[in-house]
Parts: structure tokens; C-alpha cells; sequence
């Protein structure tokens, strides 16, 4: 692969920044871009030295404006379809992954785009963010997982007028809504969206993943089914070594030094 679709930085110790890089194109999704982020995300999830991610798009146009829809051209179904499951393999492999995923959103996050995004775990938008799943507008429908994982987060009801008419909503709508954390200004993002990674540095590597799985896997479970679970994680989280340090350092009013152990 010549091209650089996906650019990695380790802009703190600990966290790793993916940017999605078409700029030309609004950063939209071609199967070349979408091989390349499952390569980034295989080597993260392995990696234990990344502690959090942070997702951006490359230009300040766009987040990620959608796939490629010159992809879709010409009736072929094979490869229409080819996409679309590797596409979602890729995004449940990112909603899986063990550390936590900030997806720093200005611009578009459209289509595919804001399906990334619904996979993240935080996100930081600036005002002017436009989110939406517009693919009625193209006699289609959300593949990426967006008609399931919109109506999880915010409702059936509210997911049904954002997709049945195409409509887009805002950073702000965004945050209103609780799917964003924060609305910032533009020039204030990457820093937002860092603050919240620095966050993450501060709590056990193992509490962060645990507490991930139990929001993700919990809210899609019965009530007791979900608290059976929760306590099962707590008793194993406190004996590990990391457990252990964080209640010894509370207790000697000192810092904790987690070893992901």
C-alpha cells in the first residue's frame, strides 16, 4: 500500500492518534483506507504500551464524510457486498478493542463515518460537527452497524428522525443528546480530545478495559444478568496487582503506579 490513508502519532506518551487521510475527498472510505485502519487497529489491540486512541480526520473539513460512493457504481453486487461485511468487521473490531477510543469529530461524520464514530467510546465534536446516516438519500441503508448502534444510544425515536429523513444534527444537537462529551472550538479539539485521553492514563489499564466491556456488553443484557456481571469483574479486578496498588496508594496518599497487571 503506497499511500498513507491512515497516519499514525504517539502525540503523548501512551496514546496513539489515527487520522483518516483523504482531505480531497472528505476523507471518505475506500477499501484501501478501510484495510489499512484494520491493520492500525490489529497492531493497537495487541500492543499494551497504548493506553487510548484517538480518532480524527485529516483537513478540518471532515471527520469521515462517508464511503466512497464511487465504489458503488455499476450494479456489482459481489463487491457491494464485500465491503459492506468487511466494513463491518472492521468497525466491530474497533468497538472491541481493549483500550479506550476518543473520536475527535469536526466536520462531516456521515454515513460510515458517523458509524466509526458510534463504535468509539467518548467523543469530542466542535460545534459545527454535522453527524447524520444519509444513506436513504442514495435508496439505501446504514450497513455499518449505524441503524442498531444510533437507536442503542439514543432511542428509537430519536434515531428515527435523524435517519427516516436524512437529517443531520450538529456537534451541539450532538452533545444535547448525550452522544458527545464535549463541544469545543476547532482549534481547541485535538487538545480536548487529548485531555480526555489523559483522563484515561490516570485508571488502571485493566479497570479501563473491564469497565469498556461492561458499558458495551452490559447495556444489551437483562438488569440481573448485567449486575451478575459487574460484580463477577469487580472481584477479579481487586485481586490483580493493579487492584491491590490502587487501594494501597489511596490509603498512603500517594499515586498509583498501575502496571496493567
Amino acid at each position: 500500500m503506497s499511500e498513507n490513508l491512515i497516519l499514525r502519532e504517539a502525540p503523548i506518551p501512551g496514546v496513539v492518534s489515527l487520522t483518516f487521510n483523504r482531505p480531497d475527498k472528505l476523507n471518505a472510505l475506500s477499501t484501501p483506507m478501510v484495510r489499512q485502519f484494520e491493520s492500525e487497529i490489529d497492531a493497537i489491540a495487541t500492543d499494551a504500551s497504548v493506553r487510548a486512541v484517538i480518532l480524527q480526520g485529516a483537513g478540518g473539513k471532515a471527520f469521515v464524510a462517508g464511503a466512497d460512493i464511487a465504489e458503488y457504481r455499476g450494479n456489482r453486487t459481489a463487491a457491494f457486498n464485500a465491503y459492506q461485511f468487511e466494513s463491518r468487521r472492521v468497525f466491530d473490531k474497533l468497538e472491541a478493542l481493549p483500550q479506550p477510543v476518543i473520536a475527535a469529530i469536526a466536520g462531516y461524520a456521515l454515513g460510515g463515518g458517523f458509524e466509526i464514530a458510534l463504535c468509539c467510546d467518548i467523543l469530542v465534536c466542535t460545534a459545527s460537527a454535522q453527524l447524520g446516516l444519509p444513506e436513504g438519500l442514495l435508496g439505501l441503508s446504514p450497513g455499518g452497524g449505524g441503524t442498531q448502534r444510533l437507536t442503542r444510544a439514543v432511542g428509537k425515536y430519536m434515531a428515527s428522525d435523524i435517519m427516516l429523513a436524512a437529517r443531520r444534527i450538529s456537534g451541539e444537537r450532538a452533545f444535547q443528546l448525550g452522544l458527545a462529551a464535549e463541544v469545543v472550538a476547532e482549534q481547541e479539539l485535538l487538545e480536548a480530545a487529548l485531555t480526555r485521553a489523559r483522563g484515561v492514563l490516570k485508571i488502571s489499564p485493566l479497570a479501563a478495559r473491564e469497565m469498556k466491556r461492561l458499558i458495551r456488553q452490559g447495556a444489551d443484557a437483562a438488569l440481573p444478568t448485567a449486575l451478575a456481571f459487574e460484580q463477577e469483574v469487580l472481584a477479579r479486578l481487586y485481586g490483580t496487582q493493579d487492584g491491590q496498588e490502587g487501594i494501597a496508594a489511596f490509603l498512603d496518599k500517594r499515586k498509583p503506579e498501575f502496571k496493567g497487571e
